[in-house]
């Protein structure tokens, strides 16, 4: 295996590990890319091209009709990727006039706008940043890098969040985690007032102002500007962590996943003004001892719902795709996947009819408590196996599904895997 560094084109040789495994024989798993590494997110440019975010802070260009070459596109600077700090989050927003901009969600000591600056230890300087870049098609570079969110990265080295995508509103939506702190975002009475911590943002993508019609906007003594509201920018809060949403193509309704600290990592529909719970609260409610929602930090517009599913154990959920193509079949479209990054599985469920809720036709101990608890009740939902750890799942452009995967246990070694139509049944 061959891993690439600096900014030359480096050829990838494949590895001859076992491929991870599929239980449905009408599909079929093939490894695109060997060799990543640290890879974090991903997103498609083109029909042909995928960006690849890499913790260590490498933004990189992958060419699908010739995978065995992948070419470093950006570098930043003064990246800290201790922990789960780092290049975390990419997404891509083709405007109408047919340009990209390119968002990057990072964990850094000095800006990407003053190369100049030394970088420092000090936790005292570490911010997660969300940067605007203007993409150039034909130089094949990012340019004029301008930040759109600005927002702590301490005192945890864990619990950052990173995940932003465009939503169909043409918002920008960026997740953080709760950064170990204990503030009213974290349902704390007496905590600090709001800082920007285990919160899901939602912003204008031009400049990160508040969007229109936040939860919030008018919390603070109706200050309909948003300018002294701490509150106008969230769509979201009470949240720990979580390394993955995505929008209902049918209804276009936020999805989340949330880890849990040792149980109950979650799956969310995230309503505006969602208080997910936290630190009160994690799982369902009814496994939360004497609290009641009037313990909750309770904001005007807030509101507080049970997850639709919780695994038991927390198995580090990442990343959750609603799969926007019927190339597998009916039985996937627009549907969900999940993945982890502990065991490396790959979940598969159904939303139900009125998409409001999941449905587990084939375990009726899920449908009846909304909790996977048993082997045999997780067994039920896992379609893949041998992933060692994922951290992107999307839908390509082709109509398959791509999944980028990560290995603590092999210095982040990754790789990226295709799933498709089985033609040889």
């Amino acid at each position: 295996m061959i891993i690439y560094f600096g900014n030359n084109h480096i050829p990838f040789t494949f590895s001859q590990q076992q491929l991870p495994n599929v239980n449905d024989p009408s599909l079929k798993i093939d490894r695109v890319a060997d060799g990543l590494q640290s890879p974090t997110s991903m997103a498609f440019l083109t029909n042909n091209s995928l960006l690849i975010a890499q913790k260590e802070g490498t933004l990189s260009m992958l060419d699908l009709n010739n995978p065995t070459n992948i070419e470093p596109i950006l570098e930043l600077s003064n990246v800290n990727s201790k922990n789960e700090r780092g290049l975390l989050g990419i997404t891509i927003d083709n405007n109408k006039s047919g340009e990209s901009s390119i968002f990057l969600y990072v964990t850094e000591t000095r800006t990407q706008l003053d190369q100049e600056t030394q970088d420092t230890a000090s936790n005292d300087d570490l911010r997660n940043r969300v940067y605007k870049y203007e993409w150039d098609e034909v130089e094949q570079r990012l340019s004029n890098p301008k930040i759109i969110l600005d927002l702590p990265a301490g005192p945890g080295t864990n619990h950052q969040g990173g995940k932003i995508k465009i939503g169909p509103d043409n918002q920008l939506y960026v997740v953080i985690g709760e950064l170990q702190r204990e503030g009213q975002l974290q349902n704390f009475r007496e905590g600090p007032e709001p800082d920007d911590s285990g919160v899901i943002f939602r912003v204008n993508p031009v400049d990160g102002s508040p969007s229109n019609n936040n939860p919030f906007i008018e919390a603070n003594n109706g200050d309909k500007g948003g300018n002294n509201n701490l509150l106008a920018k969230y769509y979201a809060y009470g949240i720990r962590n979580s390394f993955g949403f995505d929008f209902d193509p049918i209804t276009g309704k936020l999805w989340d996943t949330e880890n849990g600290e040792n149980l109950y990592d979650e799956i969310n529909i995230v309503e505006s003004g969602f208080n997910s719970g936290w630190k009160l609260i994690m799982g369902p409610f009814s496994k939360s001892e004497a609290i009641t929602e009037n313990d909750l930090v309770n904001f005007q517009g807030s509101h507080y719902s049970d997850p639709l599913l919780s695994w038991e154990q927390s198995r580090g959920i990442t990343d959750l795709e609603f799969f926007k193509s019927d190339n597998l079949g009916q039985k996937y479209a627009n549907n969900i996947f999940v993945g982890d990054i502990t065991r490396g599985n790959l979940f598969f469920l159904q939303v139900n009819e009125n998409r409001n809720g999941l449905q587990f036709d084939n375990e009726p101990n899920i449908a009846n408590d909304h909790i996977a608890s048993s082997e045999e009740e997780i067994s039920s939902i896992t379609l893949g196996t041998g992933f060692k750890g994922i951290t992107d799942v999307e839908t390509g452009p082709d109509g398959n599904l791509y999944i980028l995967t990560y290995s603590r246990a092999d210095g982040g070694q990754g790789a990226l895997y295709r799933i498709s139509e089985n033609t040889t049944q």
